[in-house]
């Protein structure tokens, strides 16, 4: 629901919006256009709240943006663990995490790629709190792909099934970048069957 004036609300008066919604809103802003492209104006015309709303319920920019990263965490990035965590044989929830950044653009035309890599690409990434909470979502991916690693390959160590999963991040996290900037997808799917055969040695 939009905003009434804040006039109208009075002191210690409920605020009449749905911060989730809202936040989602903002999360979307700040993954289509990244921190430094998305303006506050932007975020009063998307949301419909005015400034001191805003930042009453969300604080300033820098702590709408960490917000958003944290949303995104609880959203896209637990999906996405459950996923690779999920009853699905091993091998096909490997094709798929790593399939996913090729049918984001080629089939389903979203160019946004992965909020992460676009932020740990952005200016804001310098700013701790922002290293922070990349660091903290691109950690719980990797705890994810260790246990789906330790699926597909028992034989192997801890510390070999940690550095696969990293591998596997790494190439994850490349194809959503390289997919976005419009890489001919036959050389993505070289990438991504790259990746999966690693799995065999």
């Amino acid at each position: 629901m939009r905003e009434q004036e804040t006039k109208d609300l009075g002191p210690g008066r409920p605020r009449e919006f749905d911060e989730g919604e809202v936040l989602a809103q903002i999360t979307r802003l700040f993954w289509d256009k990244g921190y430094d492209g998305t303006g506050l104006s932007d975020i009063m015309g998307a949301t419909g709240l005015k400034k001191g709303s805003l930042y009453a319920a969300f604080g300033n920019k820098k702590s709408m943006y960490h917000k958003a990263i944290l949303y995104y965490e609880q959203d896209v990035v637990k999906m996405a663990c459950q996923m690779l965590r999920g009853q699905n044989p091993a091998s096909n929830r490997l094709y798929d995490f790593l399939n996913s950044p090729i049918i984001a653009v080629y089939e389903n035309r979203d160019y946004r790629g992965c909020f992460l890599c676009n932020a740990a690409g952005d200016q804001i990434s310098s700013d701790p709190e922002t290293r922070k909470l990349l660091g903290q979502s691109f950690d719980r991916l990797e705890r994810a792909l260790c246990d789906l690693v330790s699926d597909l390959r028992p034989d192997l160590g801890q510390n070999s099934q940690i550095s696969m999963a990293q591998t596997l991040l790494i190439i994850y996290s490349g194809l959503r970048v390289q997919a976005r900037a419009g890489v001919a997808r036959t050389r993505l799917e070289n990438v991504r069957d790259q990746g999966i055969r690693l799995m065999d040695h």
